[in-house]
């Protein structure tokens, strides 16, 4: 997803992979080499920020970012996409760290021009996509060592399941749906090009909605036509819908053989938001579903 052009923004290209575009807006003057306090939203963004061991620079999260455990003691400014100006300010950041598609655009505009460092951080769900994205967050914080150490500790995780992948292990190539909570509506279902793509993809499965991209609606019809051996749900969409067994018996999911065989994988729901230190884990729940 991408977010709406922003003044003063910057195209930085990483060496490291040539897979992601990213796309920062610079602070008026020098940006510091070691940011003091900084605000992270994003779920992806904030456990990274974590990993690298920049928790102590963090001094405020959005409401997405719960994991880990060291976020619940610190204020929110809201959910990244309706954030407040007066709001951020009013915790005197350095840096602003934000998934893109964080927002609105002219609140992360005022920020910039008032003087403040924002990183956007885009979401390209593949493993040179994760690499790229801890390299831009170590640079942003000045950790660029730990950055290298927490890149290569992924590259060691995932590139063997990216090979596996092809040899239809885990899951052994079947059809797998992933379904995720959408606020007051039905559950939507994740097509091509999404987290939840990537991370059936490297369990070994095969996304029933592979040839249309991003989320849609789901229907009982079509549900039934991919005929899904597995299913993959977000944890708030089983609150959504009051527990599993009465997600399992929407008339959208019911009469799927993954329903009906009760094969689910029940998934904390920021790992469907983006890549992360935590992905290994998210495709090893589905690949056992």
């Amino acid at each position: 997803m991408t977010c709406a052009p922003m003044t003063r923004r910057t195209l930085l290209s990483l060496t490291l992979t040539g897979a992601a575009s990213l796309f920062v807006l610079p602070r008026r003057g020098q940006a510091a080499a070691h940011p003091r306090r900084v605000i992270s939203i994003g779920a992806p963004v904030t456990e990274i920020v974590y990993a690298l061991g920049g928790g102590a620079q963090v001094v405020a999260v959005d409401t997405t970012s719960r994991y880990p455990q060291q976020v619940d003691g610190l204020p929110h400014v809201g959910y990244m996409r309706t954030l407040a100006a007066e709001g951020l300010l009013s915790l005197s950041p350095d840096l602003i760290l934000a998934q893109d598609g964080s927002g609105p655009a002219t609140v992360l505009d005022q920020m910039a021009a008032a003087g403040v460092t924002v990183t956007l951080v885009p979401e390209v769900p593949t493993l040179p996509g994760l690499l790229d994205k801890v390299q831009l967050i170590a640079r942003s914080l000045g950790l660029q060592e730990a950055g290298q150490q927490l890149g290569e500790q992924l590259r060691q995780q995932l590139t063997p399941l990216e090979q596996q992948a092809s040899t239809s292990h885990g899951l052994r190539g079947q059809s797998v749906l992933c379904l995720v909570h959408a606020g007051q509506g039905g559950p939507m279902a994740a097509g091509g090009g999404t987290v939840a793509d990537t991370l059936i993809h490297l369990a070994g499965g095969i996304n029933a909605l592979r040839d249309v991209q991003d989320y849609r609606a789901l229907s009982a019809e079509a549900a039934l036509a991919m005929a899904p051996a597995v299913l993959v749900v977000s944890a708030s969409s089983v609150q959504q819908a009051g527990g599993l067994e009465a997600l399992l018996a929407l008339p959208q999911i019911a009469r799927t053989p993954a329903a009906q065989q009760r094969r689910v994988a029940v998934v904390e729901g920021s790992l469907l938001l983006g890549l992360g230190p935590r992905t290994p884990q998210a495709v090893q729940m589905i690949a056992t579903a």
